[in-house]
């Protein structure tokens, strides 16, 4: 177990006699190095996993991001309807952004809507100013991958562990650092009209590509190869083949935050690149600095 001041532990400690179901959800390899993170608490703490989830007493969130992406927020709800006996709990997640309706929902949320835990300072305070009914528990944790550190798997992990290429791990897609422009309501209403969406999309393909170009020529300047570099959003891949192609990595650059986590899990030396929010220094600032180093590169290849 990731031995630190954990409020989401002292929570299920507390609920030690309860049938947990742990909910699946939509997600990469990252979102399942969660999962087993989750599975490993659990059973360190001899509560009872349930197959049934009409049957369990705690209906458990394993963690994430759910708040940034709306099929994650539709299945909450589904969840608040379909079991509304079992209690709803959210392991240490991100809570962040204003899209989805999430602070909305939660503030109004049904009665078995029990806890919610965050996994960095940040979230936690953008939880609080909810305003969460009083029996909601609420508390700071951290990501459920960490209790992976020190585990017989990943021990097992490091025993195989290389050094063949330097990773270049980033992702695409709206938490990206990557901004498009600003437009008036107007011009994004114009700019939706064909052809002038045709033309929107291949600019903004264009915008994207060189700012790629330019986060890969400062992976090239740090790392100091020209060469040997592997780049691939690895959390994209296939579970085993995540863990792997981290793994035979002699040094990381990302921006995912489970291909940050694996990496340091792995004992590999990271670089991490900003998102759209302060994901990755969050949870950093959290859950690592007291016992192990991630450079942060910054524009220009401070780190």
């Amino acid at each position: 177990m990731f031995v630190m001041n954990d409020s989401f532990v002292d929570y299920l400690k507390s609920h030690a006699n309860s049938r947990v179901y742990l909910k699946p959800y939509w997600g990469n390899s990252g979102d399942h190095l969660i999962w087993l993170g989750n599975e490993l608490l659990l059973e360190e703490l001899g509560i009872t996993r349930c197959a049934d989830p009409s049957k369990a007493d705690i209906i458990l969130w394993p963690g994430g991001n759910p708040t940034m992406w709306a099929s994650n927020i539709d299945a909450w709800c589904d969840c608040w309807k379909r079991w509304p006996v079992s209690e709803f709990v959210v392991a240490p997640a991100t809570f962040q952004g204003n899209e989805h309706r999430w602070r909305y929902l939660l503030k109004n949320a049904p009665g078995n809507v029990r806890g919610a835990f965050c996994r960095d300072r940040e979230s936690y305070q953008n939880l609080r100013e909810v305003g969460l009914r009083s029996d909601i528990e609420t508390g700071l944790g951290h990501d459920p991958a960490f209790h992976l550190k020190d585990s017989a798997w990943i021990k097992s992990k490091c025993e195989a562990n290389t050094s063949e290429y330097v990773l270049a791990s980033f992702r695409n897609d709206h938490e990206s650092e990557f901004v498009a422009p600003r437009r008036r309501p107007f011009i994004r209403r114009l700019l939706q009209i064909w052809p002038l969406s045709s033309l929107e999309r291949r600019l903004q393909g264009r915008r994207h590509e060189r700012f790629h170009q330019r986060r890969m020529e400062l992976v090239k300047k740090i790392s100091g190869a020209n060469e040997n570099i592997l780049e691939q959003d690895a959390s994209l891949m296939s579970f085993e083949l995540f863990v792997e192609c981290v793994q035979r990595a002699s040094e990381v650059h990302t921006d995912r935050l489970h291909c940050m986590i694996l990496a340091l899990l792995l004992g590999k030396e990271v670089f991490a690149y900003p998102t759209g929010y302060s994901k990755l220094e969050g949870v950093y600032e959290h859950s690592v600095k007291s016992w192990a180093s991630v450079r942060f590169v910054r524009e220009g290849g401070g780190a």
